[in-house]
């Protein structure tokens, strides 16, 4: 009979999940398996899976982006003074063709209603939200978007990054995860243009590298 072991994080349903011991293929051994969807469960694979949500402890190269990367990035909410900065400093890296700043969710969740319709015409890349902002938070802004892509079956997921001061805790991993394609990185020192530009170059080195 499979013994039921403690809460692990199954790859395949993106959470913690119950998870059992079970016979491995072929009779070699006994492994834990996800109760929800049977799938192995490899000791390890959470915290690689925790650390694969945020860019914030990623390696990378810091080289400027002579073509832009990528066509079409919306960036959300955010001051005004914020928001321009981000944008401009994603121009000078020349990260996409396009950057679209929208001050809110329901502008962004408008911009992209837009593009979808547009037949072809350029796609979006990425969104790169906050998480508090007025009329529609970035996290619930996330969720219309997912919502709004399943009318768009033939369209893939556009990539979600919260770039936020928000802190990262096991809720919002958890809102992540359901939200898949998307990622956390501190949005960094606001107070401090000088230092809060050095923190946004980095980021978005890691952005242009990131294979989503």
């Amino acid at each position: 009979m499979a013994k039921v072991t403690k809460k692990l994080f199954c790859p395949n349903c993106q959470m913690e999940v119950e998870a059992v011991l079970a016979p491995a293929a072929q009779g070699k051994g006994i492994v834990p398996r996800c109760t929800i969807c049977g799938a192995v469960i490899v000791e390890g694979e959470a915290a690689a899976a925790e650390k694969s949500l945020s860019l914030d402890e990623v390696s990378f190269v810091d080289e400027s982006i002579s073509v832009p990367a990528m066509d079409r990035i919306i960036v959300v909410g955010y001051t005004p003074g914020i928001r321009e900065l981000v944008v401009d400093k994603m121009s000078e890296k020349h990260l996409a063709r396009e950057i679209i700043p929208a001050q809110n969710g329901e502008e962004m969740i408008i911009n992209v209603i837009n593009t979808l319709k547009s037949n072809g015409d350029g796609h979006i890349d990425l969104v790169v939200t906050d998480v508090p902002m007025p009329f529609l938070n970035g996290i619930n802004a996330a969720i219309g978007l997912r919502a709004l892509e399943r009318t768009y079956p033939e369209h893939d997921l556009i990539p979600i990054l919260f770039l936020t001061n928000k802190p990262c805790d096991d809720t919002f991993k958890k809102v992540i995860r359901f939200l898949a394609p998307a990622k956390y990185a501190t949005l960094g020192p606001v107070d401090d243009k000088e230092k809060l530009i050095k923190h946004l170059y980095r980021i978005l080195s890691l952005v242009a590298q990131e294979k989503w």
